[in-house]
């Protein structure tokens, strides 16, 4: 049972936590997390929680991206940097990116891990490539954002999850399907917030920790508990 349950605290914070570092920042009082946390449960969408259901948050220093989940996988992980007017966009692993975000520029995913789009306003001036050997192949192009990407745009996907990130101020989100339809927001490296909305839908092996991990932490607000986890 104590394996089990190690086992179980791993696969709950393995997305966020192999992700953000502790830092010298001011630590948060809990009066301040719990503000936190009763403004995110009061008031994130539900079109929100449907998008966080599909990409996890995490953050490592000042480097912060987002992944692709799928079935408890990480499927690929991309970041996002504005500056101005001009956004930049790296992905790792693009094979799987170009199935959510198909693309006209034919870019070879089997060569290339990482890719990067450089754009100002609506259009994509450069696009950098970089190889399993670390070779670094640099384009400029002029072509809209529309046209690089006529069918879903991974800019305009991007930009909502960084104004919902910075709207709840979380550090780390972490969802896994496959256990049970709950998500876990990180709003300090000590302190989580679950939403479970529905416990009937939980995989039955699991569904007796997380159901007891949930009754740990405060209830805030129907179907959400607010929890220290660790000690600064």
């Amino acid at each position: 049972m104590q394996a089990l349950r190690h086992t179980l605290l791993f696969i709950t914070t393995f997305l966020v936590l192999s992700f953000f570092t502790k830092c010298n920042s001011p630590i948060p009082t809990e009066n301040s997390i719990e503000k936190a946390a009763l403004k995110l449960a009061d008031n994130i969408d539900s079109s929100s929680i449907f998008l966080l259901k599909k990409f996890c948050f995490g953050k490592r220093g000042d480097l912060e991206f987002w992944q692709r989940v799928s079935a408890g996988s990480s499927l690929y992980s991309f970041s996002f940097k504005q500056v101005g007017d001009t956004s930049d966009i790296t992905i790792f692993r693009p094979f799987e990116f170009v199935k959510d975000f198909p693309t006209n520029y034919p870019f070879d995913t089997s060569k290339y891990y990482q890719v990067r789009f450089s754009k100002l306003r609506d259009t994509v001036f450069r696009i950098a490539s970089i190889t399993n050997q670390a070779n670094e192949s640099i384009k400029d192009t002029l072509l809209l954002e529309k046209q690089l990407f006529p069918y879903q745009d991974p800019f305009e996907t991007l930009s909502i999850l960084t104004k919902i990130k910075d709207t709840y101020s979380f550090i780390g989100t972490s969802y896994r399907g496959d256990i049970g339809d709950f998500i876990e927001f990180w709003l300090s490296p000590e302190f989580k917030l679950t939403y479970l909305p529905d416990t009937l839908n939980m995989n039955p092996k699991f569904k007796k920790y997380w159901l007891d991990d949930f009754s740990k932490g405060k209830q805030i607000k129907q179907h959400w508990s607010l929890q220290k986890v660790y000690e600064r």
